[in-house]
């Protein structure tokens, strides 16, 4: 896979930041601070995007990290969508990042339905190994993962996929053509 030198653009040939979307409620199962400091990580450039879809107890303190981290004028807090809107928002995405942990009373997430919405859209997804994520998410292939509270690893599969639109669109077609195939 070639690393792209050209001017970023998405899948529908939009010029501008690279697009990364997560759609979840802010509880700790959903990794959500662990993202926030992901994308703290990632380097001013190639310009990069975040917007988030979901309410949640945790926004508060999700948005007060973007702050801190000197990320908030790349976020985008959208609440609570419907769905036409979340659908749309995939459709845009050139990632698709889900953070999901293990939460201290061992609550976890299983099978996202908005990790297989996310690929049926055709966007790259950048998700961790929880639960049965790795089942629908091979590393490498169909999307790439990292540990769960990773955020390193995180931010490394993420700013991975901002630099390399290449990639991005071989792994989002590739997680397209899985689902389908499944």
């Amino acid at each position: 896979v070639q690393t792209c030198a050209l001017p970023i653009s998405d899948r529908s040939g939009r010029t501008g930041p690279v697009e990364i979307v997560s759609v979840g409620r802010a509880v700790e199962k959903k990794g959500f601070p662990d993202l926030i400091g992901a994308l703290a990580k990632l380097p001013r450039e190639p310009a990069w995007r975040f917007t988030h879809i979901g309410g949640g107890p945790l926004l508060p303190e999700m948005k007060a990290r973007a702050e801190a981290a000197s990320i908030a004028d790349r976020i985008a807090w959208k609440g609570q969508q419907p769905k036409s809107e979340v659908l749309a928002a995939l459709r845009q995405a050139d990632i698709f990042t889900l953070a999901s942990r293990i939460a201290a009373d061992g609550d976890r997430d299983g099978l996202p339905n908005v990790l297989m919405e996310a690929q049926r859209q055709g966007a790259a997804c950048v998700a961790t190994r929880v639960s049965a994520i790795p089942e629908l998410i091979e590393d490498g292939a169909t999307g790439l993962l990292a540990e769960p509270g990773d955020i390193e690893g995180l931010a490394r599969a993420l700013g991975r996929l901002v630099a390399d639109a290449y990639l991005r669109l071989e792994l989002g077609a590739a997680g397209h053509d899985r689902l389908r195939a499944r």
